[in-house]
């Protein structure tokens, strides 16, 4: 029996803001390349990258954000305040799911990472409902959104992390501060590299996610780029949104982005 085929998108972008655009912009455009399922792993330069309801003030430590040079972003899921650098691999999948079981979906997925850990020669641990553990420290994360029946998760794997500087930055989340928004679960770290006891290259652990996606999915995974139209949602959003200080201090969206998310799904 053929397998299913689902999109692989070799895009590469070198700015924060525009990676995180992205990611909206996939779950946002109505095409028929948008219901293909999609596969996107990339990296980010150093930056911060806090959950959609977070005051990144408690979260992270900003002015030293700024004077190491480190971007300070929010992406549009929820959940804690990450550290990427390109030591760091974000994986993103988007699906359409005619029947939207959360828990199944982000249990099928965080497997993925599992999976390519145990290839790497790692064991770990599945903690509830989307971390990976080993020997008591966070590895890798993930959360979810979704929007009509499209599905979008992401996660990030600690390959080659500069820990020190991770542990410096996120510092504000260890402490207890009265407030309403969301606040991050802070917990011990490691990365891939300290795991294995060697030199880990990332895109070595790149061809491991992908292996698995196949394998536990069942499809080919085939080259594509983006459509005209995840281009333009992207520059959108990108412009409206992710690259505005509104939008990354306080997480307020301008109403010329929620005009434009609206005409677009």
């Amino acid at each position: 029996m053929t397998r299913k085929e689902w999109r692989l998108l070799e895009v590469d972008c070198d700015s924060v803001y525009r990676n995180l655009a992205l990611e909206e912009a996939l779950i946002t455009s109505q095409t028929p390349a948008a219901e293909t399922p999609k596969v996107r792993i990339w990296i980010n330069p150093p930056a911060i990258v806090a959950g959609r309801f977070q005051d990144i003030h408690l979260e992270a430590d900003t002015a030293l954000c700024m004077r190491k040079g480190i971007t300070i972003a929010r992406r549009f899921t929820g959940g804690g305040t990450v550290y990427h650098d390109q030591g760091n691999l974000n994986v993103t999948m988007v699906s359409l799911e005619p029947i939207i079981d959360l828990q199944t979906i982000q249990y099928r997925n965080i497997t993925i990472m599992k999976e390519t850990l145990l290839r790497m020669g790692v064991q770990s641990v599945i903690t509830s409902p989307n971390s990976i553990i080993i020997r008591g420290r966070k590895i890798a994360g993930a959360s979810l959104a979704v929007r009509r029946n499209l599905v979008l998760w992401h996660a990030s794997l600690l390959v080659s992390t500069d820990l020190t500087t991770l542990n410096q930055v996120l510092s504000p989340s260890r402490e207890t501060f009265p407030t309403n928004r969301v606040r991050s679960k802070w917990q011990p770290v490691t990365n891939l590299q300290t795991a294995v006891s060697r030199s880990v290259e990332i895109m070595e652990v790149k061809k491991e996610i992908l292996s698995s996606i196949e394998e536990i999915y069942d499809i080919r995974l085939r080259k594509s780029q983006l459509s005209p139209s995840e281009e333009s949602i992207t520059t959108q959003l990108h412009d409206l949104k992710y690259a505005t200080a509104d939008w990354n201090n306080e997480g307020i969206v301008s109403k010329e982005s929620e005009t434009h998310r609206t005409i677009a799904a």
